[in-house]
C-alpha cells in the first residue's frame, strides 16, 4: 500500500498503524470503531477505498466499468440477424423492425441522452428535464402515482408503434401498455446499463457506447478537479424529509452511489456504517455531530412526482440550522455546506447524474 492510499484510508476510518507515522492523518473516530467497521466491509468496498485519482488510474478504472456495464446490457438485449429481443422484469419483447412513433414512460432521461425522437412522455413543470422536453414539443402522458397507473387513453391517442417504459410499474400496467404497442421495460436505477441496453434495443448501439464514454469523460473531469481542491476530505449527503433525516450510505443507494463510485469522494465513517443498515438510514439530530463530514450536501424535500409538501421539509431544514447541534458538524463550521436540487438528485438516468456531479463541482471543484 503506498502512502497516498494509506493516507486516504486513514482519513476515512481513522486506523493508526504503529509502524507508520504519516503527517496530516486526522483521527476522527476511535480505533476500535474504525477497526470494527473495516472488518465488516466487503472486499469490493475495501477495494473502492484504495483507488487513485490520477488520469491513468481513472482511465483504467472506467474502461473496466464500461466493459462490466456492456456485459450486463448484453444479458438484457440479444441480436439475432435483424431480430432484437429485450429481456426485462415483465418478460421479453421482440422489438419492431421500425419505430417512428415512440411513447416513453419515465425513461425520458436516457432517450434524451441518446437523442432519439419520440412523441410523448411523462413530465411536469417541476421535472428537471422540463425545458428540454417542452422545447421538443413532447406531449404529456399522465401517471397516477398513488395508484401507479397510466392514462392509457393518452397513450393510445399517440398511435405508438413502440413504448419504452421504466420497470417500476407492475405487471398489469405493462400488460395494458403492451396491448397498445410492443413495450420494452428497463431498470432505470441501473442508469448506465439501461442506456446501453436501450441503445442496443433501438438498433443504435454505437450511439449508446459513445454517450456512455462521454459520461465517463465528464465524471473524470469532475473527479480530478474535486480531488485537486478538496483532497481526501470527507463528503456526505443528508436528505431532510418531513418527518426524518436520512444519511445516505457509501454503496447501497442508487441516489448518491455515483458520488463514491465515479467521483471517488471520501466518506466519513458513519457513511460506511450506513452500508450495514437494513432500514432507511434515518438518523437523529443528536447524531449529526458524530458524522464528522468535512463537506456536506443537503437535499430537502421530494421528487417532482411526489405529492408530499416540500415546504415542510424545507422548514425542518431551517429549524435544524438554528440548532446548536447543527453547528457542531465540521462542514458547517468550515462553511462547506451545499444545498442541492432534490428533483435532480432523486432522479435516475445519466443526465440527472451529470447535473448532480456538476453541482458538486460548481460548489467545491473550482
Amino acid at each position: 500500500m503506498n502512502v497516498n492510499t494509506f493516507s486516504k484510508l486513514c482519513s476515512v476510518v481513522g486506523i493508526v498503524a504503529v509502524a507508520f507515522t504519516i503527517s496530516g492523518c486526522n483521527i476522527n473516530q476511535t480505533n476500535e470503531q474504525s477497526a470494527q467497521v473495516m472488518g465488516q466491509l466487503s472486499p469490493k468496498v475495501q477495494g473502492m477505498l484504495h483507488r487513485q485519482n490520477t488520469s491513468e488510474a481513472i482511465d483504467v478504472e472506467f474502461a473496466k466499468r464500461f466493459d462490466d456495464k456492456m456485459a450486463q446490457a448484453k444479458k438484457l438485449v440479444t441480436v439475432d440477424g435483424d431480430t432484437i429481443t429485450v429481456k426485462h422484469k415483465f418478460g421479453t419483447t421482440v422489438m419492431p423492425k421500425t419505430h417512428q412513433r415512440i411513447v416513453v414512460i419515465r425513461m425520458e432521461d436516457p432517450i434524451l441522452a441518446l437523442d432519439v425522437p419520440f412523441l410523448a412522455g411523462n413530465y411536469n413543470p417541476n421535472h428537471y428535464l422540463y425545458e428540454q422536453l417542452s422545447a421538443k414539443d413532447i406531449n404529456v402522458i399522465s401517471v397516477n402515482d398513488d395508484s401507479k397507473t397510466i392514462n392509457y387513453e393518452q397513450v393510445q391517442a399517440e398511435e405508438p408503434d413502440l413504448i419504452i417504459m421504466r420497470d417500476s410499474f407492475d405487471q398489469n400496467v405493462y400488460n395494458a401498455l403492451n396491448k397498445i404497442a410492443p413495450t420494452a421495460a428497463f431498470d432505470l436505477r441501473q442508469d448506465e446499463t439501461s442506456l446501453l441496453a436501450l441503445s442496443m434495443a433501438l438498433g443504435i448501439p454505437e450511439t449508446g457506447e459513445l454517450r456512455l464514454r462521454e459520461y465517463y469523460s465528464k465524471a473524470k473531469f469532475y473527479r480530478m478537479a474535486l480531488h485537486e481542491h478538496i483532497g481526501d476530505k470527507t463528503v456526505a449527503l443528508l436528505r431532510v424529509l418531513n418527518k426524518e433525516i436520512r444519511l445516505y450510505p457509501y454503496s447501497k443507494n442508487d441516489i448518491n452511489r455515483f458520488m463514491y463510485e465515479l467521483l471517488n469522494l471520501n466518506p466519513p465513517l458513519m457513511v460506511l456504517e450506513a452500508d450495514f443498515s437494513t432500514t432507511n438510514n434515518a438518523i437523529s439530530l443528536e447524531r449529526l455531530p458524530d458524522m464528522k463530514a468535512d463537506y456536506l450536501l443537503i437535499s430537502s424535500g421530494y421528487g417532482p412526482s411526489s405529492k408530499q409538501n416540500n415546504k415542510i421539509a424545507q422548514n425542518r431544514l431551517e429549524s435544524m440550522k438554528r440548532d446548536e447541534l447543527w453547528h457542531k458538524i465540521p462542514a458547517v463550521q468550515q462553511g462547506h455546506v451545499e444545498e442541492v436540487d432534490t428533483t435532480v438528485w432523486n432522479a435516475h438516468g445519466i443526465l440527472a447524474k451529470e447535473q448532480s456531479m456538476k453541482s458538486i463541482y460548481d460548489a467545491w471543484g473550482k
